[in-house]
């Protein structure tokens, strides 16, 4: 009787601690597994994904990089991954690159980048989302380098990209800082081309699809 309370006990707490791990995260609500459409994301194999979401790469520093045009399912496969290693006891943060620079730089205004960047790697798993989505000056590139080169190794960062490598130069505008992050993230990454057909449009096709066949069934 007494094992099985401290069971419950465990198990209490460990779901506590999940749901609080969540919480903080900052991944975007519904992009789970449970509404992952695999038949939609023809690019990738579902046992690739499946092997991501196993995390044996976060114990080695290692990155994750998306590179495909938009709809193509980025966001939702690193949110769904975040979310399957959260539960698997990993911490995970989740922000657009863009929200990212703008904490990173206010921290450097207030000269506490240093105690931002330790802030930051209490997380197994960073997710920047859209990476490539504007161009960024020097100061924002300055401050994303900072990070990456951080985690070089240490901490793990998934990358969501509408760019090719070789357009990253139109987005960071020096191009040593450019070579030299690329570097860093690729060295030990697992890189996704996720260019296929919009997953966005096919998943909201086969949605359309299921309703009117359950219209025409209750009909």
């Amino acid at each position: 009787f007494l094992a099985a309370l401290a069971e419950i006990e465990v198990a209490e707490r460990n779901a506590r601690r999940i749901g609080r791990h969540l919480q903080q995260s900052g991944l975007p609500g519904g992009k789970t597994f449970a509404t992952f459409d695999f038949k939609a994301m023809t690019s990738v194999p579902r046992a690739r994904i499946e092997a991501l979401a196993a995390g044996d790469w976060i114990e080695t520093g290692a990155n994750l990089i998306a590179i495909g045009n938009s709809g193509t399912g980025k966001t939702h496969l690193l949110s769904a991954i975040g979310n399957a290693l959260i539960e698997a006891g990993k911490r995970v943060l989740y922000s657009r690159t863009t929200d990212m620079v703008q904490r990173l730089q206010a921290a450097r205004r207030d000269l506490a980048l240093e105690a931002a960047l330790t802030k930051l790697d209490r997380f197994d798993l960073i997710i920047l989302d859209d990476i490539t989505y504007a161009q960024k000056d020097q100061a924002e590139s300055s401050v994303i380098f900072e990070l990456i080169a951080r985690r070089y190794e240490t901490r793990s960062l998934a990358i969501a990209a509408n760019q090719p490598f070789s357009a990253w130069d139109r987005v960071f505008p020096d191009q040593a800082v450019t070579v030299a992050a690329i570097d860093r993230l690729v060295h030990h990454a697992t890189i996704l081309e996720m260019n296929g057909e919009s997953y966005r449009r096919r998943t909201a096709e086969t949605r359309r699809t299921t309703t009117r066949t359950r219209a025409a069934t209750t009909s």
